[in-house]
């Protein structure tokens, strides 16, 4: 698993802090690292610098 994840191209990810609050697209730019906390076959669960949770699927990243 790596520590650490780029993003190939620009995206909007999906953060959903509490049950019941509503969800937030977050925009992330191409090329932004972001820290892996688990890997799964088709997606990583990462946070970003906030420490927001998110998943990525492995075709929007690549290993950094």
């Amino acid at each position: 698993m790596p520590d650490t994840i780029k993003l190939k191209v620009a995206a909007i990810l999906k953060h959903h802090s509490n049950l019941g609050e509503e969800i937030e697209a977050i925009p992330f730019e191409a090329g932004q690292e972001l820290t892996v906390l688990k890997e799964w076959e088709s997606a990583y669960l990462v946070k970003d610098a906030d420490g927001k949770l998110f998943n990525v699927k492995k075709e929007l990243a690549e290993e950094s």
